[in-house]
């Protein structure tokens, strides 16, 4: 025989708990729950359906079928509402306004040593092609030996070459720039290989900037470079992160089996990837239209800052703002 006050008795705690995780979500969101909440709320509102099912059978009386139906009903909405809201337009903005960045902060560290990686390459090429020019062979292919020879004669201000090269130039570079971040990612579990291309794309540019030194052009070097390179560089120390973040996984998995390690960052180093689209698209644009065109260094620099600024608002603008409020 069905014993309601018994089975109120028994099952009210379980009903508190989801009630009050049910009230955080209303008020913070599902995403920000503490760990401990996210693991218990999908138990918990299984075992509630389960007791209202079984209620409704034993004819409980309607205000214990109304309770449990409403606090059902609640939870379904909520957990619903949060998934349908990872769906279509709505997932995608969501994860270009608040998804990226955090990873972004998340797996700064990452995107740090690929940044360093490259200045350690850069070094290399400089000090090696600045000591000896012949050792330029070592650093950068024959495929860009005219592009070489054009940015010795200032490229960047169209001074000594066509328009139609420059644009055949832009082309070659952001093709191998989008190639390395590529492969970098793609190759990111043998971890030695997105090193490598750190490296590599560094001394290529180190090299590069050490034979066009002494011809005096550096000062159309650098505003042919940075406009655009803003945003590429950082596309390409992005997918390079990923792809050291695929390594480490295996190498320092934590308190995770290195399957775990893996699947878990692994999302991460999807989502990393995916950010640096947006960054590519804008890097061409601006390559093809800016970087190589007469508009002087100053407003070619000016460009290159705001991106700079924008870039590293749109990373931690939303934690400093938040801190602001908090400390208000």
């Amino acid at each position: 025989m069905f014993d309601e006050r018994s089975f109120i008795t028994a099952k009210q705690q379980q009903w508190k708990d989801l009630d009050a995780i049910v009230d955080r979500v209303k008020f913070f969101g599902l995403r920000r729950l503490p760990t401990g909440d996210l693991t218990r709320i999908g138990s918990l509102y299984r075992r509630t359906c389960a007791d209202l099912a079984y209620a409704r059978a034993q004819r409980a009386t309607p205000g214990l079928v109304d309770s449990l139906n409403q606090l059902v009903g609640n939870a379904h909405g909520l957990l619903y509402a949060e998934d349908r809201e990872q769906h279509g337009l709505h997932r995608l903005v969501r994860f270009i306004t608040q998804g990226f960045p955090a990873v972004m902060r998340r797996r700064m560290p990452f995107v740090a040593a690929a940044f360093l990686l490259s200045v350690a390459g850069y070094l290399i090429g400089y000090y090696l092609c600045r000591s000896n020019p012949g050792n330029i062979s070592l650093f950068i292919p024959d495929a860009f030996r005219d592009s070489v020879d054009a940015w010795k004669k200032g490229f960047a201000d169209h001074g000594d070459i066509s328009l139609g090269n420059g644009v055949l130039f832009s082309s070659s570079l952001m093709t191998h720039n989008t190639e390395v971040g590529i492969a970098a990612f793609a190759t990111g579990i043998t971890i030695l290989a997105p090193i490598y291309l750190m490296l590599s794309n560094g001394w290529l540019m180190g090299a590069l900037v050490a034979v066009v030194a002494p011809g005096g052009k550096l000062g159309s070097f650098w505003p042919g470079i940075l406009p655009h390179g803003v945003c590429e560089l950082s596309a390409i120390f992005i997918c390079a992160a990923a792809g050291l973040l695929l390594g480490w996984s295996l190498i320092a998995p934590g308190e995770y089996t290195r399957r775990d390690a893996l699947v878990r960052n692994g999302k991460d180093a999807v989502k990393l990837m995916l950010g640096t689209i947006p960054l590519f698209i804008v890097a061409g644009i601006i390559e093809g239209n800016v970087s190589h065109s007469s508009l002087p260094h100053w407003a070619k620099y000016t460009l290159a800052g705001i991106q700079f600024a924008a870039l590293a608002f749109y990373i931690y603008g939303k934690p400093i703002k938040r801190r602001m409020k908090q400390a208000v």
